[in-house]
């Protein structure tokens, strides 16, 4: 199976300035679904940062679910699309895609998301990754793992099956 990826060197931003090494160029590959994923995900990536729901929810299947590791999930596309919006609007959220890799079926990638502390003011940055799940060209799940605070240090995806899926758990 052929894999593509993206890298923040791609965007003009130094490998070495994200306390990177550069990686070797993919090998080509015959098989036109690969990249497309990554395609979908980074035109997703600039649509959150407009913070126009819209534009964001049109990138889901209209039952898309998406999973963090903080929160519980958000069920629908319109959801997800308005929590985006209210995250621009209140914290100055924006999004950056890092990294990613796809197979055809599926992408995962690596962000950074930069925000503003509402009670502090003060700029923050998170990173994370993002597992995506598609059905007939439109994500249908994501999840999103980033840290693990005081309230859930195990780091699972609130209200997403592990042991149903197949994942380790304690």
């Amino acid at each position: 199976m052929g894999l593509a990826y993206v890298s923040a060197g791609e965007a003009g931003v130094s490998h070495a300035a994200l306390g990177a090494r550069p990686r070797k160029a993919p090998r080509a590959c015959e098989d036109p679904r690969i990249g497309a994923l990554l395609d979908h995900v980074r035109s997703y990536y600039q649509a959150l940062n407009t913070g126009d729901p819209d534009r964001v929810a049109e990138h889901f299947t209209a039952d898309a679910t998406h999973y963090y590791t903080r929160l519980g999930p958000h069920e629908g596309a319109q959801a997800i699309a308005q929590n985006t919006k209210l995250a621009v609007e209140q914290i100055d959220g924006q999004w950056h895609f890092e990294n990613g890799i796809d197979d055809g079926e599926q992408a995962v990638i690596e962000w950074s998301m930069t925000w503003r502390d509402p009670q502090s003011g003060e700029r923050r940055l998170d990173r994370g990754t993002e597992w995506f799940r598609f059905e007939d060209g439109k994500i249908a799940e994501v999840r999103a793992y980033h840290h693990s605070g005081p309230k859930n240090r195990s780091g699972n995806l609130l209200g997403f099956d592990h042991s149903g899926r197949g994942h380790t758990t304690l």
